[in-house]
């Protein structure tokens, strides 16, 4: 009698431990699905976030261009994925971007966004070489396939002391010449990115040669010339008349 009672117990504490899992498991999938639920959204809002940040960086990149009267297509080596982007990644090693530069610059213009010093360096606020995204700016940076940013000088002759000046934070001047000047490309600057295709902090100061043009230096001193040669003329002729 006393051991038919006792198997009754075990098969009653059995049942009751069986149920007790069985909720269990039920609970625990339950937390699971929520979980894997949650993980899907978080996954959703996420690209979501990706795909709209993607978006305005698009709608700022055409506003940078929008002077631009023809872009040309990207002639230089870029992947599939990259092709239809507004600033394509350049799918070239430092070396060759250089070898470009020196030869055939505005190749390198489908790739690049023109940029200048910030505000906040200038003003002294940070200490760190600050670069934001400028149409106006005498660098372009571009940013390879593998993920570092260049820097270049923007192609042109050197005209005021101000575009000097705005180059000798981003690059080492060598054998600087008298203004006006043609940009030798020595080596390339780079900088770490802060805000995608927006600013960056400048990494390494690249080297840049200077070289007067006396061709437009002839010019301007002939201008000068001329125009001392008028303000003398306008003088005499100012003499003349009070007399």
């Amino acid at each position: 009698m006393e051991s038919a009672k006792l198997i009754d117990s075990v098969k009653f504490l059995l049942k009751s431990v069986q149920q007790l899992s069985d909720r269990f498991v039920e609970a625990n999938q339950g937390i699971s699905n929520t979980l894997d639920k949650v993980f899907a959204d978080s996954k959703v809002v996420s690209n979501r976030l990706q795909d709209i940040e993607a978006e305005v960086n698009d709608m700022r990149d055409h506003q940078l261009i929008a002077g631009d009267s023809v872009r040309a297509a990207p002639q230089l080596p870029v992947t599939d994925e990259q092709r239809e982007r507004l600033f394509p990644s350049l799918n070239l090693p430092i070396e060759s971007v250089l070898d470009v530069y020196r030869n055939t610059p505005a190749l390198l213009e489908p790739f690049a966004r023109p940029c200048s010093v910030s505000g906040k360096t200038l003003s002294g606020e940070i200490k760190e070489i600050e670069l934001e995204v400028f149409a106006q700016g005498t660098t372009w940076i571009i940013e390879l396939q593998n993920g570092d940013w260049v820097l270049v000088p923007r192609p042109g002759m050197l005209q005021r002391q101000t575009q000097l000046d705005g180059l000798s934070r981003i690059f080492n001047i060598q054998d600087e010449g008298a203004l006006p000047a043609a940009v030798d490309l020595l080596s390339l600057s780079t900088a770490t990115v802060i805000e995608h295709g927006r600013r960056w902090y400048l990494k390494d100061k690249g080297e840049i040669g200077v070289h007067s043009n006396p061709l437009e230096q002839s010019l301007e001193l002939r201008l000068r010339q001329i125009e001392a040669k008028l303000d003398l003329m306008q003088k005499s002729a100012g003499d003349q008349h009070h007399d």
